[in-house]
C-alpha cells in the first residue's frame, strides 16, 4: 500500500512530451482487471470502462489510515456485486 502513494502524482511531474498520448494501466490486488488513468487538464484521471464499476469503502476514521482505492470490478460477470458506498462517505484522499 505504501508503495502505491504518490504514484500519480510522480509521473504528472515528469516532462512529457506529448502527455495527451499516456495512458497507465494501474491493477491493484482486489482489481479484477486494470484501470485506465489518463491526462485530463495536467492531472491523471481514471477514465470509466465499460462494464466495469469501482467499488469504494467508506473513509477511514482518521487521516493514521491510508487511503484505499476501492476495487475495480467487472460488472459483466453475473457475479453479486458489493455496496456502492455514497459518495459523500469515501475517502478524498488519492491513494495513488
Amino acid at each position: 500500500m505504501h508503495a502505491r502513494t504518490g504514484l500519480l502524482k510522480h509521473l504528472e511531474s515528469l516532462p512529457w512530451p506529448h502527455p495527451h498520448t499516456v495512458q497507465v494501466l494501474l491493477r491493484d490486488q482486489d482489481d479484477d482487471c486494470f484501470g485506465l488513468w489518463m491526462f485530463q487538464e495536467g492531472r491523471l484521471v481514471e477514465l470509466a470502462i465499460p462494464h466495469t464499476e469501482r467499488f469504494h469503502q467508506p473513509a477511514p476514521p482518521n487521516e493514521d489510515f491510508l487511503p484505499d482505492p476501492g476495487m475495480l470490478l467487472r460488472t459483466d460477470q453475473g457475479d453479486a456485486l458489493p455496496e456502492q458506498t455514497p459518495e459523500e462517505l469515501r475517502d478524498t484522499r488519492s491513494p495513488w
